[in-house]
């Protein structure tokens, strides 16, 4: 990160980075969406196992990592994967993902997170001048999202908050200067701590919005913990894990951010180059 994307991140809580997916990743990843038809919601055959609903124009989709090829390389995107090892330190690793459509007219989703009640998971500080967060968000945006569209929104600064958010703000039966919508060029990257107070406005776009979320943390926790996934496999579930796609695709990156969570003697997630 430079100084600059570093201050700014630790003032806002999270930074808009324009252009990380090419016109061609695009076009790939929304031509998969439009085939995966997520609105009939596909069922365990199709390989999604997790399908929830915020209205009758919302609707979600995981877990990402066993989505095709072109949604699993998110993962471990190099224009992303820098900012992950100075925001959650050298051996962070990937915990949840899912996809996000939106129709015209589909509702809000109340504000969530903050600093105040201080919750384990999702923490974040600045200690001897290196920022650490717990779980953090990156959101890819496969659409444009212009100012009063609607979709992500945000209270600048609430990752620091010593006092919790009103009822009135996070209902949305208030609002103000304080809240944040956050306008996105398709192809731009959102990072995020989940510290931050966060939620949905709604969508009042006549297009669709489409958004991919992957989450993260250091490498010593997770957030999720055994979820459901795979149960051909392991009838409990178990941390993300590269077998389930059948496909030798994924980077050294990525298997190393889809090892389950431990301290002891773990690799660092990006390594350096041997001259």
């Amino acid at each position: 990160m430079t100084d600059r994307e570093r201050y700014l991140f630790d003032l806002q809580g999270f930074l808009v980075i324009d252009d990380v997916l090419r016109r061609q990743e695009l076009e790939t990843l929304n031509e998969e969406l439009d085939e995966y038809d997520l609105w009939r919601e596909p069922g365990y055959e199709d390989g999604f196992f997790d399908i929830w609903r915020n209205g009758d124009r919302q609707i979600s989709a995981g877990p990402l990592h066993q989505f095709s090829a072109p949604f699993r390389q998110l993962i471990g995107h190099r224009r992303i994967l820098p900012y992950l090892a100075d925001l959650l330190g050298s051996q962070f690793r990937y915990d949840h993902g899912h996809a996000m459509l939106m129709r015209e007219g589909g509702g809000p989703f109340e504000l969530h997170g903050g600093g105040v009640p201080r919750q384990p998971g999702i923490r974040y500080e600045v200690v001897d001048g290196q920022i650490r967060s717990e779980l953090l968000v990156v959101e890819y945006a496969l659409c444009d999202v212009d100012e009063g569209d609607g979709g992500l929104c945000v209270l600048p600064g609430s990752h620091k908050s010593n006092f919790a958010c009103p009822s009135s703000f996070v209902s949305f039966e208030e609002t103000g200067p304080w809240l944040k919508p956050v306008p996105q060029k398709a192809g731009a990257a959102v990072i995020f701590t989940e510290a931050l107070t966060h939620g949905t406005l709604p969508w009042t776009a006549d297009h669709e919005r489409r958004a991919l979320f992957c989450r993260y943390t250091p490498g010593h926790m997770a957030f999720v913990g055994r979820y459901r996934e795979d149960g051909r496999e392991e009838p409990d579930g178990g941390y993300p894990r590269t077998s389930p796609s059948g496909e030798d695709d994924w980077s050294l990156e990525a298997r190393r951010m889809l090892e389950a969570p431990y301290l002891w003697n773990r690799a660092d997630t990006i390594q350096r180059q041997e001259s």
